[in-house]
């Protein structure tokens, strides 16, 4: 990831007042480069909208891709579509702050901004808890189909229906 992280890098001073954009595609290894993960075979699009106004720059991240997950019923892999969005602002202070998940605080000068970090939490709040194969839903262990069962009808339900019954006829 060192060398290639400045690929992710935003030059705050290049960017014109208004809306900005950038595109990028991450493969597995964007995020291989940060450790061990639980997925494999991931692609995503990256679109950034960086909206600046004087010294506040408003981020917005949206990805859309998929990853191959294990399915925490069987462990069988299967292609988890995700989609999500982060936002943010970014602004001049006189040191870096980040306590706030809504405002980053940068220090006056500071050249660049890398969105990598950025770019790898948006797909990791896109995997849901449970990872469960679409195609498999509502299958068993043994891999029949599940039927609902019939519930019995409580009797003083059933009692109330035929008195509404006898009203209306």
């Amino acid at each position: 990831m060192k060398n290639d992280k400045r690929r992710y890098d935003i030059k705050l001073f290049d960017l014109e007042e208004g809306h900005n954009r950038f595109r990028y595609r991450l493969d597995q290894s964007f995020f291989d480069a940060f450790g061990p993960m639980e997925f494999e075979d991931a692609q995503m699009d990256m679109d950034l909208d960086i909206t600046k106004r004087g010294h506040l720059m408003e981020v917005e991240i949206k990805g859309k891709g998929s990853v191959q997950l294990p399915d925490d019923r069987t462990g069988e892999p299967y292609r988890q579509p995700l989609e999500g969005s982060l936002s943010f602002v970014l602004k001049y202070g006189h040191e870096y702050n980040d306590d706030n998940i809504d405002m980053i605080t940068i220090p006056y000068q500071t050249p660049t901004f890398n969105m990598a970090q950025s770019m790898y939490e948006l797909t990791l709040l896109s995997i849901p808890m449970k990872r469960l194969d679409p195609a498999r839903a509502g299958q068993t262990d043994e891999g029949e189909r599940e039927e609902p069962a019939e519930q019995p009808i409580d009797p003083r339900w059933e009692k109330l229906k035929q008195l509404k019954n006898n009203k209306t006829e």
